[in-house]
């Protein structure tokens, strides 16, 4: 896998992450709820060089809450997506049994 090799180029490794997180983020987005909105658009072939059309926007607001170094290559890039989602952050570590352990928090 190119993200676990240790031969892989940090440069591959931001662009492989970030064509993941796309790909990752347009299924999570998938299925949030939306309103329309009303759009003006401008068209040079419509005699007011403008047409009126519908969009749609998130109904709700969106959060992104990356775990603490593996997850912040990956905001970004869902920023990109969601681009007026707010940001929090968890730091984590296992424990020698394995268990997870939360060091930070800024929910």
């Amino acid at each position: 896998s190119i993200l676990r090799s240790s031969s892989t180029s940090p440069s591959s490794f931001r662009r492989t992450l970030r064509e993941i997180t796309f790909h990752l983020g347009y299924e999570a987005t998938a299925t949030l709820s939306t309103r329309d909105i009303p759009l003006t658009v401008p068209c040079a072939t419509h005699a007011t060089n403008h047409i009126d059309a519908m969009g749609c926007r998130l109904s709700a607001k969106v959060a992104l809450i990356p775990i603490l170094r593996s997850g912040l290559g990956m905001v970004d890039p869902m920023l990109e997506l969601v681009d007026n989602a707010t940001v929090h952050h968890i730091g984590m570590y296992r424990s020698k049994s394995l268990m997870p352990v939360q060091y930070y928090n800024r929910l």
